[in-house]
């Protein structure tokens, strides 16, 4: 008997033991797993994803094993050195216990629905353009259309900036030292050359004007600018820009404060990487530009920094997502006529640590309370989404989204890389088209192309082939597809290709 009882109390020690190592181990990665994003649920990814991949690149930023710094381009180590932590943020020990506890909870696989059945695309005619300047293969940086001057902006990773009258005829052209990624529509365009594409944290990156068809620098030394923007924040008459420096390991979301004189003076927002889009509007009505801006690496969230005079800004945390939840855009509008700017919000990146398919990567809808509290509304999953713009495309007098997926579920629903969701009496309805397909769209602009009052599409590709089946790419390559354009016929029925 006082064996048995020996035994069962050992059991009993031992099982308390484990249990409470358990929680020790939850606990740590809840601490520090949350230390500088919102915390990711082990659910969110599979066990070889989280062991082989992501917690390897996490270990690296907090200084656990450094051997990555071997691995990195010479011109990029200065810069990443930098954004690293002095000393380990973890002991070996605890590391090791944060790694235990993502094996243990992380499921063997991801299990993602099946593609949504969708309806043919009929509000639109769909046409295939390829522009004569682009190589046999689009590679498409920049597509921007100026509806003041009625031209379309195109940039590529070959460096070269184009304009395009509305029917692609060619209007001017000039190769730069770098793609472009994004324009600040005045009287004098400012255009964001991104140094690198690629990720990097190389201060490659510029601000540019062109002076007799000659780029001329406003300011360098920029880590991959991908979207500017200009306002007048302190009322001096001068432009200031916002950039969002995205950059890879380090960058940063800065406000250039123009102060004449090619003079500017650099007021940092945030100090965070993957700042990715900025709408700039007064919303709180007092007179001054405030900035609502989407950041996307590591710490996803959407924030409003409204503007308190003299370059001073409050912070407000609208929405914050998991840090591998691959946050990609975002676009406001008033979806249910409430006098308040609601959120429509895409995720789907799928370029970095994780490449799988995830069942919460797609578009969704935020309304506002008017207190700016924000919640889910609406969400429809569509894989590697990464663009969504709203807008009433067919005039009734309701909200319809437009929506493009870079890393698309290319094996089972390759033409769902684009989809229009028709505001049926507050109901989404998915369509999609078939010659979605003739391309890997990176960028959509929305603008009347051919003067007959509704919102047409432009669709630019950026033809990357990895992860791509061979059927699609020899068709990419047989038939290069620059730009997709379809041309709104307001739901007349018509459909032509």
């Amino acid at each position: 008997m006082q064996k048995q009882l020996l035994i069962i109390t050992l059991l009993g020690a031992l099982l308390a033991g484990c249990q409470n190592e358990a929680q020790r181990e939850a606990r740590l990665a809840r601490t520090y797993c949350s230390s500088c994003h919102q915390f990711p649920e082990p659910a969110l990814l599979d066990k070889k994803t989280w062991t082989n991949k992501v917690l390897p690149e996490m270990a690296f930023r907090m200084g656990v094993d450094l051997s990555q710094l071997f691995n990195l381009p010479q011109n990029d180590y200065p810069f990443v050195s930098e954004t690293l932590p002095n000393s380990p943020m973890v002991s070996q020990q605890d590391w090791e216990a944060i790694v235990r506890y993502f094996e243990r909870e992380a499921p063997d696989t991801i299990l993602v629905e099946a593609p949504s059945p969708t309806q043919t695309l009929t509000q639109f005619k769909v046409e295939a353009i390829t522009l004569p300047a682009s190589n046999r293969f689009p590679m498409l940086s920049l597509l921007q259309v100026d509806t003041i001057n009625k031209r379309i902006f195109t940039s590529n990773r070959s460096n070269w900036l184009h304009q395009w009258t509305y029917t692609f005829e060619p209007l001017d052209s000039v190769q730069l030292g770098s793609p472009v990624s994004s324009i600040a529509l005045l009287p004098e365009p400012v255009f964001a050359a991104m140094g690198i594409m690629d990720p990097n944290d190389q201060p490659a990156g510029a601000l540019l004007k062109l002076n007799a068809g000659k780029p001329q620098p406003i300011i360098d030394s920029l880590k991959r600018p991908v979207f500017v923007a200009a306002a007048d924040f302190n009322k001096d008459s001068l432009p200031d820009y916002v950039v969002c420096n995205f950059g890879n390991y380090g960058g940063d979301l800065v406000i250039l404060e123009n102060r004449g004189d090619q003079n500017y003076v650099r007021h940092v927002l945030s100090p965070l990487p993957g700042a990715r889009k900025v709408i700039i509007r007064d919303f709180n009505n007092d007179g001054l530009p405030d900035v609502l801006a989407q950041l996307t690496q590591g710490d996803e969230q959407i924030s409003l920094f409204t503007n308190g005079g003299n370059f001073r800004f409050k912070i407000t945390t609208l929405l914050r997502f998991p840090s591998v939840y691959g946050s990609s855009y975002f676009d406001i509008t008033d979806f249910n006529n409430d006098g308040h700017f609601d959120i429509l919000y895409t995720n789907g990146d799928n370029a970095d640590y994780s490449i799988i398919l995830k069942p919460y990567h797609g578009v969704r809808i935020f309304l506002n309370d008017g207190k700016n509290q924000f919640t889910e509304s609406w969400f429809h999953y569509m894989p590697g989404c990464s663009w969504a713009v709203a807008r009433d495309f067919d005039a009734d007098g309701d909200v319809d989204v437009a929506a493009i997926a870079f890393f698309p579920d290319f094996k089972r629903a390759p033409e769902q890389s684009f989809i229009y969701f028709e505001n049926r009496q507050g109901k989404l309805v998915p369509h999609t088209t078939p010659f979605a397909t003739e391309g890997r769209w990176l960028i959509m602009e929305t603008v009347d192309i051919d003067n007959d009052q509704d919102e047409d599409i432009l669709l630019s590709a950026l033809n990357f082939n990895n992860g791509v089946p061979t059927n699609i790419v020899t068709g990419w390559k047989e038939k290069p597809v620059s730009i997709l354009l379809l041309r709104n016929n307001k739901n007349t029925g018509a459909i032509v290709y």
